[in-house]
């Protein structure tokens, strides 16, 4: 279906239910230019996956010349609150609005960006669309899916997702009108100095300190076996790598959707290398799996699986962060995305915080105009930031 877009009149939008209505050319005609996560054949790998548990649309935008000139991809999914700090305060809300979803503490978001991948990767638009512009449009468009598309339940709330601060300003984006701008917890991201090749490049330029906990991950660690997992191996497994990944997900304060871990089975035969697939054994037993998708100049930490009772005594998940490191170096990318969660290990390899922004509507005006104090008000999670580098003295 094509619209004209209400905000910037010269653009029009072809809105589509699934990808596989998607006209691939155009598609791709934008996409080649983003990242791998809006890529036409990684989209379509999710879809199909989790098709049975989320509604996906997809939409491309052209200009009056006809051709494409931007692609965004939009969820419909939960957002589950497990005993935040505002959850009481949304509690309260929804009983005073008669919604028993913010009763529930979960909320059914009309998503604007991929809420399996950390960072901006929800949308793309050719060279000349400004940024400010990008996200004007996007946001329009989850108001028109809001109003005019028959989802199986309707959505309480708009969200566009990881917004991501400018470099040139230190101050926070500007909301459309009628959003509310939330802070989110932060995203982790470590620069790499071209002068390390490996792990013991890196461990000189640490104090005495720092070098202390990284050799104790290791030693507790060694026990360890890691390996990685080709396609078949992952879909072979795909059982026990899925309570993997629900252990971490019982754990954590905000849910938003269940991944099925056997889509990485799919990833890996379209990113072969690009894609890195680890499995973290102790005897025969697997206890923990992590993921990693690598690119030109960065390593993208992805999900992590784990047994809880190992992971204490073995390191099992700070063993995993070293190893990003190590094959960040190993490939030579200049940054790593660690992603948000776990801030102070992190912190003790030499990330540090990127502030990250939800744009967040209700579609209901009453609640929206309620809500908008307490989005305000979020915070990110507090930790003690560490640097772990040597001073360098002139």
């Amino acid at each position: 279906m094509l619209f004209s877009c209400e905000r910037v009149p010269d653009i029009r939008l072809s809105l589509n239910e699934s990808l596989h209505m998607v006209h691939r050319k155009d598609w791709n005609t934008v996409a080649r230019e983003a990242g791998p996560y809006l890529q036409y054949d990684h989209l379509l790998a999710l879809e199909d996956r989790m098709g049975a548990e989320m509604d996906f649309r997809y939409v491309i935008y052209y200009n009056t010349q006809n051709r494409p000139i931007g692609i965004a991809c939009f969820q419909v999914v939960d957002l589950e609150d497990r005993g935040s700090k505002y959850g009481d305060k949304l509690c309260r809300l929804g009983k005073h609005l008669g919604s028993r979803l913010l009763e529930d503490r979960r909320v059914r978001c009309l998503v604007a960006g991929n809420v399996f991948h950390a960072g901006d990767h929800g949308s793309h638009f050719v060279e000349g669309v400004s940024t400010e512009q990008r996200i004007v449009t996007v946001a329009d468009t989850l108001l028109r899916l809001e109003k005019g598309d028959p989802f199986p339940t309707k959505a309480s709330a708009l969200i566009v997702k990881d917004i991501v601060q400018q470099p040139a300003t230190s101050l926070p984006p500007e909301p459309p009108k009628g959003y509310h701008l939330m802070r989110t917890d932060v995203n982790m991201v470590m620069a790499l100095d071209r002068n390390w090749k490996d792990l013991d490049d890196y461990q000189a330029v640490l104090t005495a300190k720092a070098r202390t906990r990284l050799k104790s991950v290791l030693k507790r660690s060694d026990a360890l076996h890691v390996r990685p997992l080709d396609a078949h191996g992952i879909e072979q497994r795909a059982e026990r790598l899925q309570l993997l990944f629900d252990n971490v997900l019982a754990r954590s304060p905000f849910v938003m959707g269940r991944l099925n871990v056997a889509v990485y089975a799919n990833w890996k035969q379209q990113h072969g290398d690009a894609l890195r697939f680890l499995a973290y054994e102790l005897g025969n037993e697997m206890v923990g799996f992590s993921a990693a998708f690598i690119t030109t100049d960065r390593l993208d930490a992805h999900y992590v699986g784990l047994e809880n009772d190992h992971n204490e005594r073995h390191a099992v998940y700070q063993r995993m962060l070293v190893d990003h490191l190590k094959c960040a170096m190993e490939h030579g990318v200049r940054q790593i995305n660690f992603g948000r969660t776990a801030e102070q290990a992190k912190s003790n390899l030499g990330a540090v915080p990127e502030d990250m922004y939800f744009l967040v509507r209700h579609r209901n005006p009453v609640a929206n105009k309620l809500v908008g104090p307490i989005l305000r008000s979020v915070e990110p999670a507090a930790f003690e930031l560490r640097d772990p580098f040597k001073r360098i003295t002139a």
